[in-house]
């Protein structure tokens, strides 16, 4: 029998093959994109979506998908491209089968993205034709021919990205400010670019700072914003702390501007990061009408900067494991003074335990022989001792209205305000001094005793705003101690997080024998660390023994408070 061969031809996926017509419509969609909001780019874009629509309408075999826009979004990334990541939804649930679009750049100027994609639509049988290169997503030869133009496009992209940077660069250094104000708080710009006064926005600024150089903390007058409902920059009541600190410490409302503040690391996918170092900065001092004096705008950075520094030396030494570990950090040795760790024993099993063990007896027995302690049973004592301070109402306002009395009577901005100015002046004497040596008629010897005049004058400034910063940590440290007891009280007596702010450091002097130390120096940890034998000769303000109904173990404790030396 002769053998032939029958030749059968592809099937139309919209063909009807019995009657030889189209049954249905090839779904075709198109996709635009430009990257600026210039004129003649919006115009180009503009055309494309008319003349892509137009195509696709006339074409009787094809529907019309959908027209699918990104304007004014760079092409290296997906993500922040949504109409792109519309399309591409619409084409995984079977709404297109045909994508147009103008070329390989529009589409995407990341080599890797572009292939992804293409792949992916490929599976799912919907081909994407790239008008100016006249190829086709179902051509076999086009992953080589994408990889080759889609390269060409990145690092087209790469420099236009670096002359787009030196561009800025040279406007930066042009003193040129590069910022919109559509959502920043108190500031909006004038025809020539230049940052005016919000005339409407402008209080609640000054209201923010009035408020936290009146003492109020900056969680608290986050809330404190929404309780009012006074308005952001975005004009709603929504507040949140770190909203606060970047107004506070914003140099824009002083009338200066750093330019340059982040930098983008990477041309495809935008990231940005701080400018810790990485470009050069620029700060531009007195650039427009400030809404804060500089001498406000100076104290409340003090201030900052101080309860940083607490924070710092507590995140370090303190509050590292806080929620879970509230009172790691503070519990020492009454013998070789070390500081106690936290070891789980039996880790594993159902008997686990976290125990609180003196550094020296665990690595060196032989030095030391105090007693680990139960984790969990100390901070129960613990919260049972700070309820015995304050147990009576009567105990409690009290110890409220003191903290009050103490934060009412303290004035640090005020004095160290003026401290700042006097360093300033003095700067300024000591450069004239100098400037006009030659012109005077002053003596050698009346120069330079007029020079170590104006210098101890600059260095007793300098000491008195250092002791002055201190004075503000320390009132820092009381605003926390005072809400943190009312937060205590609130809660039932049972917030962990009065802990650290309510004691300075937690003696283990014996077994099941603790020692309390209330600190009104508000002392780092070291401070207290050091003066360990002297804490433990102080008198005892409160005694007692806590039994716990959950180990079945009592606990002896005493309290003393340190006043310093």
């Amino acid at each position: 029998m002769k053998s032939f061969v029958e030749v059968i031809e592809p099937t139309p996926r919209f063909k009807n093959v019995t009657e030889d017509n189209i049954i249905g419509k090839k779904r075709v969609a198109a996709y635009a994109r430009v990257s600026t909001d210039e004129t003649d780019q919006l115009n180009s874009y503009q055309a494309q979506i008319a003349e892509f629509t137009s195509r696709i309408k006339d074409k009787e075999e094809w529907e019309f998908a959908g027209m699918f826009c990104d304007e004014g979004i760079t092409g290296t990334s997906m993500k922040k491209r949504q109409g792109f990541l519309d399309m591409l939804d619409a084409a995984r649930t079977g709404h297109i089968d045909l994508i147009l679009t103008k070329s390989i750049s529009r589409f995407s100027r990341n080599t890797v993205d572009i292939l992804t994609v293409i792949k992916e639509l490929r599976s799912i049988e919907v081909e994407i034709y790239f008008e100016k290169e006249n190829i086709s997503s179902a051509d076999p030869k086009i992953d080589f021919i994408l990889t080759v133009m889609s390269s060409m496009a990145q690092e087209e992209s790469r420099s236009i990205s670096e002359n787009t940077k030196w561009g800025i660069r040279k406007r930066f250094k042009e003193g040129k400010l590069l910022m919109t104000t559509k959502y920043f708080l108190g500031y909006d710009k004038d025809e020539d670019g230049n940052l005016v006064i919000n005339e409407e926005q402008a209080p609640t600024v000054r209201y923010i700072y009035d408020k936290y150089l009146k003492g109020m903390g900056i969680t608290e007058l986050a809330f404190h914003l929404i309780d009012q409902k006074i308005k952001n920059g975005r004009g709603v009541a929504v507040w949140y702390p770190d909203t606060v600190k970047d107004i506070l410490k914003n140099e824009k409302y002083v009338g200066d501007v750093m330019l340059q503040k982040t930098i983008t690391v990477d041309y495809l996918t935008h990231s940005q990061v701080q400018n810790d170092g990485h470009a050069t900065k620029y700060y531009i001092k007195n650039n427009h009408e400030p809404i804060i004096d500089r001498e406000t705008y100076d104290v409340i950075q003090t201030m900052i900067q101080a309860r940083d520094m607490i924070l710092a030396t507590d995140n370090k030494e303190r509050l590292k494991h806080l929620a879970q570990k509230p009172i790691k950090g503070l519990v020492y040795c009454s013998k070789c003074h070390r500081i106690y760790n936290s070891k789980m024993h039996n880790s594993g099993t159902r008997f686990k335990k976290s125990m609180l063990k003196c550094h020296t007896s665990v690595n060196n027995p032989d030095n030391c022989d105090n007693h680990p302690i139960h984790e969990p049973l100390l901070e129960r004592a613990t919260l049972h001792v700070i309820e015995a301070l304050t147990k009576t109402e009567k105990m409690q306002q009290e110890m409220i209205s003191n903290m009050e009395e103490s934060l009412n009577s303290v004035n640090s901005h005020e004095p160290l305000k003026i401290l700042k100015q006097k360093q300033i002046d003095t700067t300024n004497m000591i450069k004239a001094h100098i400037k006009n040596r030659v012109q005077s008629n002053l003596s050698e010897i009346e120069y330079k005793t007029e020079y170590s005049r104006l210098e101890a004058l600059y260095k007793e400034t300098v000491n008195s705003i250092e002791k002055l910063k201190l004075s503000i940590q320390r009132e820092h440290l009381l605003r926390r101690r005072f809400h943190a007891l009312k937060a205590f009280i609130d809660t039932n007596y049972q917030d962990l997080s009065i802990i650290k702010s309510f004691f300075g450091l937690v003696l283990i002097m014996d077994k099941n024998h603790v020692r309390y130390v209330i600190d009104d120096t508000f002392s780092i940890i070291d401070e207290l660390h050091e003066g360990i034998e002297q804490i433990k000769q102080l008198p005892t303000i409160l005694t007692g023994a806590y039994f716990d109904l959950i180990t079945k173990e009592n606990l002896y404790y005493e309290v003393t408070n340190y006043e310093g030396n």
